[in-house]
């Protein structure tokens, strides 16, 4: 028995054989072109272009239905790369002067690309590396095997399925990778998959944010395994803990089975609380809502019987297009949710996107530091023109249901009056254009910069609400870009600074007589709610699969012990101390 430790990217105890997944090598010729070949590989070329974007739309349709927006964003950002003149028009220039077999040269130009991407110091950037590297892979296997010569198809399913189950035995099994592609994560059989383990990658690495979509345990970022570890060996992996388990002996197995089969029954008994209000044993409630970021998403979304939306993200509506969308069009997606869920809360967030995606429609440069550069509300209030179209789409659809309006990373006070002010006209004129509104629109803004939460006082007197964004508020305040697995391990939701900057976020709020609430990934964290709760927080938003786990943790506790381990946990010198406070194994 041998126990390996990585990263925790994904809840869950899964128990099953291990299946190897190593890709198939691609075998490039260099070819030389006579002058009258030079023409048609052009063409050959284009045609596998064509066929990987067909194949990248599918699959992006398909991870949206099936997973949702996030990872459906993932290959619409892949499509942006078959688009790219650096990448294609490239291609063809060198195809063309050099008279070169058109895969050769695709490997060439993105390697190039992705090695530039790699070399680049901001993180996010250089993670693309890897993206670039996938979407090459598609174009040369679609070069060398064309549709209907065993080609991609959507993606490379078979390749995958045959390691999965352990030397073929067609069971499910854990799949360990060095690192797994998006499009080979994507193409798995969910049904055929128990767990991921991975070599590379961190917390927010395509392969866990994958995982976590598809409610498959993993663990990644182990280092060197795949050598320690055999094909169709018992495994066990603990997604939770970051740990994993190869040949596990007896008595370990029978506990991580019994462990397994009583989540599996208190899964089975979560459902049973979803009409029932997140209340804690001595009465205290705290509203638990649904993070979506498309339409298409509130059905699934009210399957967990949510209190309302805490975060509606609106930048879908702007990526992966040439132009920007319309009142009209947007009139119709925030009218579509706020229909769905009737007279509970929709809170709706403007535009959040800045240099750090790419945005065709908006022509947005790269910036050396995005996450501190020109994004989100900065952007609104210099681009009137596209903040005018979104407040009259929500005034428009304020009047089919409870929306409410959330202004994303806020640092100064006239900031806000600034953006209070663009809402306030927009509906004065469409008054005067005699158009159907709502007659009032709650207004928030989102704490996720440390500048907000320490004047979260000054803050609180100018809206009506606070949500904590703490994806972006734990990476501010500890200087850790959270997509750069080298600091990865200061990013800590636990951290003293940042739980003291939540709980006088929360206390500025209630001065002043207004509700705080929460959105970031924190929100869904069974291990945080002591600390929420009893720091006193009216509502915490998440995905909606999470809702159930939290409404449990919430309807087991009393708000009186919470409010204790929350002060203690405040006086904690660590992340690691807090955790243990919270988790009641600290002591009294």
């Amino acid at each position: 028995m041998q126990t390996y430790r990585g990263t925790a990217a994904s809840p869950g105890i899964a128990i099953g054989p291990a299946a190897i997944f190593r890709k198939s090598t691609l075998t490039i010729q260099e070819r030389t072109l006579n002058e009258q070949a030079v023409g048609p590989e052009v063409e050959r070329f284009r045609a596998a272009v064509g066929l990987s974007k067909q194949q990248l739309e599918a699959i992006a349709e398909r991870a949206e239905r099936d997973t949702g927006e996030e990872t459906a964003a993932i290959f619409r950002a892949h499509l942006l790369f078959l688009e790219d003149p650096a990448i294609v028009d490239a291609v063809e220039e060198r195809v063309r002067e050099g008279r070169r077999s058109a895969e050769a040269v695709v490997a060439e130009v993105i390697e190039e690309q992705a090695a530039t991407l790699a070399a680049l110091a901001d993180a996010y950037f250089a993670a693309r590396a890897a993206d670039v590297r996938d979407v090459g892979e598609r174009l040369i296997r679609n070069l060398l095997h064309p549709a209907g010569e065993g080609g991609a198809g959507e993606g490379r399913t078979g390749e995958i399925g045959e390691g999965i189950g352990g030397g073929g035995s067609g069971a499910p099994g854990v799949v360990f990778a060095h690192d797994l592609a998006p499009s080979d994560t994507a193409q798995l059989d969910r049904r055929m998959v128990l767990a991921f383990v991975t070599e590379a990658g961190g917390p927010t690495s395509h392969t866990a944010i994958m995982a976590r979509a598809m409610g498959i345990p993993a663990v990644v970022g182990t280092g060197e395994l795949l050598a320690r570890v055999h094909e169709g060996e018992t495994v066990i992996v603990d997604g939770g803990e970051g740990t994993v388990v190869c040949s596990p002996e007896t008595g370990l197995l029978t506990d991580y089975r019994r462990r397994s089969d009583a989540a599996a029954a208190r899964s089975r008994g979560r459902e049973r609380l979803r009409d029932l209000p997140a209340e804690t044993t001595d009465g205290r409630r705290v509203e638990l809502a649904a993070n979506i970021g498309h339409p298409r998403e509130a059905g699934p979304a009210l399957e967990h019987g949510p209190d309302g939306v805490g975060l509606y993200r609106t930048e879908f509506l702007f990526l992966d297009r040439s132009t920007v969308p319309g009142e009209d069009e947007q009139y119709e997606a925030y009218r579509a949710v706020a229909e769905a869920f009737g007279e509970r809360p929709v809170i709706i967030r403007t535009l959040d996107i800045g240099g750090d995606k790419e945005v065709p429609a908006l022509g947005l440069e790269r910036e050396a530091n995005p996450f501190l550069g020109w994004r989100a509300l900065r952007i609104s209030l210099q681009r009137r023109d596209l903040f005018r179209t979104q407040l009259r789409a929500l005034w428009r659809a304020a009047a089919h249901g409870h929306i409410l309006v959330m202004f994303p990373m806020v640092a100064t006070v006239d900031e806000v009056r600034q953006a209070k002010a663009a809402l306030a006209q927009a509906r004065e004129e469409l008054v005067a254009e005699g158009k159907p509104c709502g007659s009032a629109i709650p207004v928030g803004i989102m704490v996720e910069t440390p500048a907000a939460a320490v004047s979260a006082d000054i803050l609180a007197r100018e809206v009506d609400f606070f949500s904590l964004g703490t994806n972006d508020l734990i990476q501010y305040t500890l200087a850790a870009d959270r997509v750069n697995e080298k600091v990865a391990y200061l990013y800590d939701p636990f951290h003293p600074a940042v739980l003291r900057l939540i709980a006088r976020t929360v206390e500025a709020a209630h001065a002043a007589g207004i509700w705080c609430g929460m959105c970031g990934e924190m929100a869904g964290m069974v291990e945080a709610a002591p600390f929420l709760v009893g720091i006193g927080l009216d509502e915490l938003s998440m995905n909606a699969p999470a809702l159930p786990l939290l409404k449990e943790a919430i309807r087991g506790m009393t708000a009186a012990r919470a409010a204790e381990l929350a002060r203690k946990a405040l006086d904690a010198e660590s992340g690691a101390r807090a955790r243990e406070i919270l988790a009641g194994k600290a002591g009294d």
